[in-house]
């Protein structure tokens, strides 16, 4: 017998010497294993809302503008001298009502860093990796914080700016006293009221295509119709409303879907397309005797684009700084072994106008 090839044939076996191997299905520690190089990314990266809004420089610490007062809700002008007159009679000219808005900018960043040794080990260009995880994260962390805002219960960040989940809401249907923008939510500034639609009265309800009609209503009677606008509701909203277009014999079609910037397709309704976030399932609004936010799905938006913008200092909009090594505070020296850098965006989300914006509330979770 050989026992040469029998001595080979143990160390090659897959049951044999695997302490502290990963994982005996991997062989015996005489069996050497190649990893692979490239990670495999398990995470969703890709935004839905950010990428869509426009953006704008600034050349100081706020964004700041006017907001005109109406005189009336329903008669969708300022206060206005329009009259009609008899021949040779006088007219009385109206000063408009003007409100102050003021968005702070707030500054946020995203770290990363690769150690000399596993530079020098050779494992693949890490630090490309590192950078280019770094930057996605930043994408992804905007786009939350674009969403969600300070709202820590849902996927938002205490010290954010404030985001939709906090600017869709309204003192006048829903009784919210937020403050926004400087100034807190009440009877005489109804200007800072989005419209709104209520799926049930005093309850949740369940979701019909009458309540996405009630709010392209609103926002057209608010001078919305010829606006860029879009519904922004959870993806698995999305599924549900596609459902309720099947049950009505609208099946999704070319007649049902749009393509949108970017050259994707999406779902649409009434030529409105209708975008999914995975972000958008805690921005739950209900109103029962008063209101109340539920982290729940149980909210959606329908949004005037032409009024939402991000806004970035001096064009601060993730901006990589590389860096290597690091010293101590008030130290020149570069002390630590490693490589790195990070990137960082300084403004804020604005809404200039909220009377435009429709939010859809009570609605039970899909």
């Amino acid at each position: 017998m050989d026992y040469n090839l029998m001595e080979i044939r143990t160390a090659l076996s897959t049951s044999t010497n695997t302490v502290g191997v990963l994982g005996s299905s991997a062989g015996g520690a005489e069996i050497q294993k190649l990893v692979q190089t490239m990670p495999i990314e398990a995470y969703n990266k890709v935004t839905d809302l950010a990428r869509l809004l426009p953006r704008q420089n600034i050349d100081q610490y706020a964004y700041i503008w006017n907001l005109v007062k109406e005189t009336a809700a329903s008669s969708g002008l300022s206060n206005s001298s329009f009259v009609f007159y008899s021949e040779g009679a006088s007219g009385t000219p109206a000063v408009s009502t003007k409100f102050q808005a003021l968005a702070v900018a707030k500054s946020w960043r995203t770290d990363y860093e690769v150690t000399g040794l596993m530079i020098a080990a050779g494992m693949g260009d890490q630090l490309a990796e590192e950078a280019r995880y770094a930057s996605e994260s930043h994408a992804v962390g905007e786009e939350r914080a674009i969403i969600c805002g300070t709202a820590t219960g849902a996927y938002g960040f205490a010290s954010s700016f404030p985001g939709l989940l906090q600017l869709m809401n309204s003192y006048a249907d829903l009784g919210d006293t937020t403050t926004i923008y400087g100034t807190a939510r009440q009877s005489t500034y109804t200007q800072l009221d989005v419209s709104v639609v209520l799926a049930g009265a005093t309850t949740t309800d369940a979701l019909d295509l009458a309540d996405l009609d009630s709010a392209i209503t609103k926002s057209n009677k608010r001078g919305a119709k010829s606006a860029k606008r879009i519904f922004f509701c959870s993806e698995e909203r999305v599924d549900e409303i596609s459902q309720r277009l099947q049950s009505q014999q609208q099946f999704v079609s070319t007649g049902n879907t749009i393509e949108f910037e970017g050259g994707f397709r999406v779902l649409s309704y009434k030529r409105i397309p209708i975008i999914g976030s995975r972000f958008m399932d805690k921005n739950g609004i209900t109103y029962t005797s008063s209101f109340s936010a539920s982290s729940a799905d149980n909210a959606l938006y329908l949004l005037d684009m032409d009024h939402i913008k991000m806004v970035h200092v001096a064009g601060v909009n993730a901006v990589h700084i590389p860096i290597s090594g690091g010293g101590d505070a008030g130290s020149y020296l570069q002390r630590s072994d490693v490589k790195g850098g990070y990137f960082k965006s300084y403004g804020t989300l604005v809404m200039t106008r909220f009377d435009t914006q429709v939010l859809v509330c009570n609605l039970v979770a899909p």
